[in-house]
C-alpha cells in the first residue's frame, strides 16, 4: 500500500542501477501522484509496480568496432605528414585565388554594346560579375568545374573519333 500512498517516494526508495529505467518509473510515479485517488490512479500504481518488479532488460550489445576503412587510413597518413601538406594547401588556395582573378578579368573585359542586352556573352558576363559579389566561393567552385569540363572535352572528342561506327548493312541489289 506504500506505493499507492506516495508513488514518487516509493520509486525513490528503490535501488535501481539503470538511470533510464529509474526515470521511466519516476515519470509514472509523478503522473500517479498528480491524480486524485480513484481507479485511474490505482491502475497507474499497478503499472508502476509491474514495471518495477519486472526484470530489467539487457541492453543491446554494441556492435564490434569496424576496422578502419582505407580512406580513413589515407586521411590519417596525410594528416600525419605535417607542415608540408599545410604548405601545399596554402599554395593551392593562392593559385585558386589567382586563377579566379584572371578568369574574372577575362569575363570583365568590355563587351561590345552592339551585341544587345540578351546576347549570351553579355548575360554570362553580367551573371558572373554579380555572382562574384554575392558568393566568391561559389563562383570559384563553378569556374573550377567549368575548367574541368573544358579539360575533359578533348578527351570526349577523341573517344568519339576512335569509336567504331556501326556496320551498315550491305545494299541490296535488284
Amino acid at each position: 500500500m506504500g506505493a499507492l500512498a506516495d508513488p514518487l517516494g516509493w520509486v525513490q526508495a528503490l535501488a535501481e542501477a539503470d538511470p533510464v529505467r529509474l526515470r521511466v518509473l519516476e515519470g509514472l510515479a509523478r503522473r500517479a501522484s498528480a491524480l486524485a485517488p480513484g481507479a485511474l490512479r490505482e491502475r497507474l500504481v499497478a503499472k508502476l509496480k509491474q514495471r518495477a518488479e519486472a526484470a530489467p532488460t539487457a541492453l543491446a550489445a554494441r556492435p564490434a568496432a569496424r576496422p578502419p576503412s582505407p580512406l580513413t587510413e589515407l586521411v590519417a597518413q596525410l594528416q600525419a605528414t605535417g607542415p608540408e601538406l599545410r604548405s601545399v594547401n596554402a599554395h593551392r588556395s593562392t593559385w585558386s585565388a589567382l586563377r579566379l582573378t584572371r578568369r574574372m578579368a577575362e569575363v570583365s573585359a568590355p563587351v561590345p554594346e552592339h551585341l544587345g542586352p540578351l546576347n549570351s556573352q553579355v548575360l554570362v558576363s553580367r551573371a558572373l560579375q554579380q555572382l562574384q559579389g554575392l558568393s566568391p566561393d561559389y563562383l570559384q567552385r563553378l569556374l573550377t568545374q567549368l575548367d574541368t569540363l573544358a579539360a575533359l572535352a578533348p578527351l570526349q572528342a577523341a573517344a568519339e573519333v576512335n569509336a567504331k561506327p556501326a556496320r551498315k548493312p550491305p545494299a541490296r541489289r535488284r
